[in-house]
């Protein structure tokens, strides 16, 4: 065998890694850094796609009923009638027009 085909070979030797030996190489910290990074990445993906949730002060209704007067209705002041927030990530990763 020539020189190059040892080279070749031991190429694709290098490169046929399991998962257990990239788990080993980058050790608990790196794992862990891994799945935080892909959880985040997670969470800014439900953000686009779900970027309001529902208001907690009036339960998504958009109005709240009086005391006194159960028939009585007024609009939300936390969501100004919408029922609807953004949510806290929305509002710290993405900048509203």
């Amino acid at each position: 065998m020539t020189a190059a085909g040892q080279a070749a070979t031991q190429a694709t030797d290098s490169n046929t890694s399991t998962a257990a030996d990239v788990v080993t190489a980058i050790g608990p910290t790196g794992m862990l850094l891994l799945l935080l990074m892909a959880a985040f990445a997670l969470y800014v993906v439900s953000l686009s796609l779900h970027p309001n949730a529902k208001c907690g002060r009036c339960k998504g209704a958009g109005r709240h009923h009086g005391g006194i007067f159960s028939y009585a209705q007024r609009p939300c002041n936390s969501c100004k009638g919408r029922g609807i927030q953004p949510r806290l990530g929305r509002k710290l990763f993405f900048k509203q027009q």
